[in-house]
């Protein structure tokens, strides 16, 4: 059981967590510097409010050296490589782009892209409770005019639950933060690396190098913390409305989806339990089958 798993000691990289919603960098900003302290890596995991934090930094750094997935995986697949090896490559490039003071994007967090180089960037991202990213995630996906992207082949959700890219989606935390591109790629590919709390583990370390960690849930603390960190004083705006508005939450699913979600996002959920600012609200996970590893 994965999460049993996490209860073994490993002092380094399961050391008790700084759960406050923002986390300072070492080097401070100052609204009079005439340029930020740091550039700055946004990294975006779908479905949690990461349009509309993107367009928040981007009032302190300018418009974005960004990603834009539909383009990205189309690249990928003409040249013949997996798309999380064509983005951590466009990820690298951007690093190298000293002209770029902004960096934006569904990219997974490299270790290598960023070797020798962490104190040049100021890392930032948005989480939300995975049970949640997981059904905001299948609903627009489903219900969106144009379903090129992220397609659902319009299945029934307790039927998409048994498709490999629902296993994917459920494991999205995990593949963005795990830092190492094979581990990455097999969970891009099939939704389970080989060894997943390895995995975890190193996806929680890496968070706990980010100036500013965030959670939808407390969007508002987010907002005041980068308004205060880049002196911003615009607000957060709204994006991405849901073409299914009303869809059913976690807690309103029948018990087979509910159990076979909690399932699916455990990984996922010891990630966002670390950094998210009220963990013992989140839906109880006893008494529930868990995945092997």
């Amino acid at each position: 059981m994965l999460r049993a798993l996490f209860t073994l000691s490993n002092e380094h990289v399961l050391r008790p967590i700084d759960l406050k919603l923002v986390r300072r960098s070492r080097v401070p900003y100052s609204p009079d510097d005439s340029s930020p302290a740091k550039r700055v890596a946004f990294f975006h995991p779908a479905k949690c409010g990461g349009t509309s934090v993107r367009d928040l930094l981007a009032k302190a750094f300018g418009w974005p050296g960004r990603l834009d997935p539909s383009c990205a995986d189309k690249a990928a697949h003409i040249v013949g490589i997996p798309s999380v090896e064509l983005r951590e490559g466009m990820l690298a490039y951007l690093v190298q782009r000293h002209d770029v003071p902004f960096i934006s994007g569904h990219f997974c967090f490299s270790r290598r892209v960023f070797a020798g180089r962490e104190d040049e960037f100021d890392f930032i991202t948005i989480l939300r409770n995975p049970l949640e990213r997981f059904l905001s995630h299948y609903y627009f996906a489903r219900f969106k005019p144009n379903p090129e992207r992220f397609p659902t082949d319009h299945l029934e959700l307790p039927q998409y639950l048994s498709t490999t890219r629902a296993r994917v989606w459920a494991t999205t935390y995990t593949r963005i933060f795990v830092g190492e591109i094979e581990a990455a790629r097999a969970l891009n590919e099939r939704g389970t690396c080989d060894d997943m709390r390895k995995a975890v583990a190193d996806a929680i370390d890496n968070l706990g190098r980010f100036a500013i960690v965030g959670t939808l849930e407390r969007l508002k603390d987010l907002e005041a913390g980068i308004q205060q960190r880049y002196g911003i004083k615009s607000a957060i705006p709204h994006h991405r409305k849901s073409p299914r508005p009303g869809y059913l939450k976690f807690a309103e699913q029948p018990r087979e989806v509910q159990e076979r979600l909690l399932e699916m996002c455990e990984a996922d959920m010891i990630i966002y339990e670390r950094f998210a600012p009220k963990p013992q609200t989140l839906p109880s996970l006893e008494a529930v089958p868990r995945v092997a590893q």
